[in-house]
């Protein structure tokens, strides 16, 4: 049973990593979609990965200060790549910071595993994968650097198993990010290759055992209307659901589409619009202090016999 759900599971993300494969962007280069990209190689602590790769996209700035954007970090499905990821999202971000949405940076890690390749964005029972605190730690730190963000300007979201991650990871980190955005992501556990060991792994791994936890959040949860995939069909109604009884707001998108980067594509400009940051993000660069010219000022004279 568990060898049929990851062919199937494999499969259905396969597709959709593909199609967005075709334009994703080589690693070396320096600009994507009229915004400036960058790879950084942070290190983790952990076997399977000691340094793992993230790509950082920062939109079009104009007279806007880079180091007051807030930060989205962005989770990739299974299978997978943060290429991938953006290049379902960039085009439509910067559309949407062109039609007046607040802009902000968009953060691309990677969160493939090795010995447990289906990751789930954790650290495995084994440490062989320390995702979560790769991504809680020095991640943010590389990508933050001297201007490390509020809580009020960093968000996650993910797609598919990123949206899992997302979801798990904000819940256990309610001082790391203010807004959780799950994209046809799922709410229960789905461990395919033995990375949680244990009932207090398990319970460690499990949203719903973090619900007292969700009211830090603004939710913005979706899913295709006609996703093929068992296990996230109607998890994004059923989580909405649970929210809602708890009085915890959030927002649910059932847009037309499937398991698929067009329906990531299709969700940011709303996404954009719908995000809320403090007031102090996105502010312009302080003004430039000219030099005094002291070209004309007359060099004091010399003195009579001297």
């Amino acid at each position: 049973m568990v060898k049929r759900r990851l062919r199937i599971r494999a499969l259905v993300a396969l597709i959709a990593t593909l199609a967005g494969l075709i334009s994703a962007l080589p690693a070396h280069s320096e600009t994507y979609q009229t915004g400036s990209l960058i790879q950084l190689k942070v290190s983790s602590p952990e076997k399977d990965y000691p340094i793992r790769n993230v790509w950082v996209w920062t939109p079009p700035l104009g007279n806007l200060d880079r180091d007051t954007l807030p930060v989205v970090y962005m989770l990739h499905g299974w299978p997978g790549s943060p290429q991938s990821v953006l290049a379902a999202v960039a085009k439509p971000l910067a559309a949407a910071f062109a039609a007046g949405a607040k802009p902000f940076i968009a953060v691309f890690p990677d969160g493939n595993a090795k010995t447990h390749f289906d990751s789930e964005w954790a650290d495995s029972s084994d440490k062989k994968a320390m995702i979560e605190t790769w991504m809680t730690t020095n991640l943010i730190s590389a990508v933050e650097g001297t201007h490390i963000r509020p809580k009020s300007a960093r968000a996650i979201m993910g797609f598919s198993m990123g949206g899992y991650g997302a979801a798990i990871i904000g819940l256990h980190h309610p001082d790391l990010y203010s807004q959780i955005i799950p994209i046809s992501g799922y709410y229960v556990i789905d461990d395919l290759t033995g990375a949680f060991v244990g009932k207090d792994k398990l319970a460690f791994q499990s949203p719903v055992n973090y619900l007292s936890a969700a009211h830090n959040f603004r939710w913005f949860l979706a899913e295709g209307q006609n996703d093929p995939t068992a296990l996230i069909h109607g998890q994004a109604t059923s989580w909405w659901t649970k929210l809602n009884k708890l009085g915890v707001k959030a927002t649910l998108n059932l847009p037309p589409g499937g398991h698929s980067f067009a329906l990531v594509t299709s969700l940011m400009a709303p996404m954009a619009k719908w995000l809320t940051w403090p007031s102090t993000a996105d502010q312009p660069l302080p003004p430039v202090t000219q030099p005094t010219d002291t070209s004309s000022l007359l060099a004091p004279s010399a003195s009579p016999g001297a």
